[in-house]
């Protein structure tokens, strides 16, 4: 399975758990409307009545009274590649001297794409309503990843030195074959 989204904003290098939860936050819907979909959403309604009856493991964590949906998971033997073209406000080779090294910009990417692992990862701040289903992410974890690949360019509309427009390519692959993630191949 092939898919696509795109973040605009804020991408620090080394960000903290507010930036992080914030890039988590703008790419909820996104994600909420891939699962919601004719293709994904028999998964997700199977998945809630078998951990109802006490049958299957949850696409889901919850933090307290926060619940954090996700659609990669070890549960479903799932794994995904990733192609990432950011568009950068600066000249392209000064990664590394504007706005940070691009490694450490794309590992809080990459942490956003996932549930928090721990409480701790979620910022005091919070303000996104979790009522009704929680927030989707895409990931259970990034151990989940299978392939990395980037690509950046110059944006020559930059609103801020820290903003950028990224443009995650994603292929679904299975580990191994479950009734439950046919739809991933």
């Amino acid at each position: 399975m092939q898919f696509c989204l795109r973040y605009t904003g804020r991408l620090r290098s080394n960000d903290n758990a507010a930036g992080k939860h914030a890039i988590r936050s703008e790419l909820h819907a996104q994600v909420k409307a891939l699962c919601s979909s004719e293709a994904l959403a028999p998964t997700f309604e199977a998945n809630e009545r078998d951990v109802r009856e006490e049958r299957g493991k949850p696409l889901f964590v919850d933090h307290g009274t926060k619940r954090y949906r996700f659609l990669i998971s070890e549960y479903l033997a799932t794994v995904v590649d990733l192609r990432i073209t950011l568009l950068v406000p600066h000249k392209i080779g000064g990664v590394v001297h504007n706005g940070g090294d691009i490694d450490n910009r794309i590992k809080t990417l990459l942490d956003a794409l996932r549930v928090p692992a721990v409480a701790s990862e979620i910022p005091r701040s919070d303000a996104f309503d979790y009522s009704g289903d929680g927030m989707y992410c895409l990931l259970q974890d990034d151990k989940l990843i299978n392939r990395l690949a980037i690509q950046t360019y110059q944006d020559y509309a930059p609103t801020n030195a820290d903003d950028v427009t990224a443009i995650i390519e994603l292929e679904t692959r299975v580990t191994r074959a479950l009734v439950g993630n046919f739809q991933f191949v």
